[in-house]
């Protein structure tokens, strides 16, 4: 198929605001349904986080257990053992609103500004060796760079849903949405549609899989243009997808499914009550 130049910002978020029934600020939490407002899941290739309103939560010893200070984690990204996040600061960050982008370099315990403190706060974020791209909520757009954050330019993509960046290939792009995948070889200067799949939400690519999830079903192949197969697994309104290494996590409506090796087998690790 050939490659098209989008001409027109056609933009269709799905943020994730997983309203959970009781409210905390706790160091600690025994279930989901402790933390306030869910906004992604994320994994290390060795341990799993979820981001959410009152901060970085670390799966450890079946407990959610707060990574440094409390603060609004919007967007997240993983990246080696670098931590790039992105939201608003809690009580004892004197930092502006929003945090523009944010660094860890020890698993969330302290964060550093990198740039666009108090201009932007990224409700996506996705990054690859030198390039980051992101969604500005505060300013319905897609912005990028390509020099680690430090100059931001807007780009004009189709509609889609989520995003992600070959961490092989930084200038390789994957979108997903209602009409499937997207791929830009360019960074998100031009894009072609590839694959099969429909009504697409979340997506994840790692070295040797890409993974995707329509509502109720992942799926993952070996690259964007080659054929996904459907795993074998039951999930209830699938939330959100990370990968890294030999680990696939899901958030959906049951609780946070965790896979060790590549999506073969899952378990439901930790429930929403």
């Amino acid at each position: 198929m050939a490659v098209h130049r989008i001409t027109k910002i056609s933009l269709s978020i799905v943020v994730l605001a997983l309203a959970l029934s009781s409210c905390s600020k706790s160091d600690q939490a025994n279930t989901l349904s402790e933390l306030t407002h869910i906004h992604s899941v994320a994994t290390d290739g060795e341990n799993i986080y979820v981001a959410s309103h009152h901060g970085l939560y670390l799966w450890q010893e079946n407990q959610w257990q707060l990574q440094g200070d409390e603060f609004d984690v919007m967007g997240l990204a993983i990246t080696g053992t670098d931590f790039y996040a992105s939201g608003h600061p809690g009580k004892k960050h004197n930092l502006p609103d929003p945090v523009g982008v944010l660094v860890s370099k020890d698993q969330g315990q302290t964060w550093t500004p990198v740039s666009l403190t108090g201009k932007v706060d990224f409700h996506l974020l996705e990054v690859s060796g030198e390039n980051f791209i992101g969604v500005a909520a505060n300013y319905d757009s897609v912005l990028k760079s390509s020099d680690y954050a430090k100059n931001w330019e807007p780009v004009q993509v189709p509609r889609f849903s989520d995003m992600t960046l070959n961490p092989d290939s930084p200038d390789e792009l994957l979108l997903s949405g209602e009409d499937g995948l997207s791929l830009s070889k360019d960074f998100a200067q031009s894009f072609a549609t590839v694959g099969l799949l429909q009504n697409v939400s979340k997506v994840a690519w790692i070295t040797n899989y890409v993974y995707a999830a329509t509502e109720n079903a992942l799926f993952k192949s070996k690259s964007p243009q080659d054929k996904f197969q459907e795993i074998q697994y039951t999930f209830q309104s699938i939330l959100d997808i990370d990968a890294k290494k030999n680990i696939v996590v899901v958030l959906d409506e049951l609780g946070v499914h965790v896979s060790y090796d590549s999506g073969n087998s899952f378990s439901l690790v930790s429930e929403r009550d």
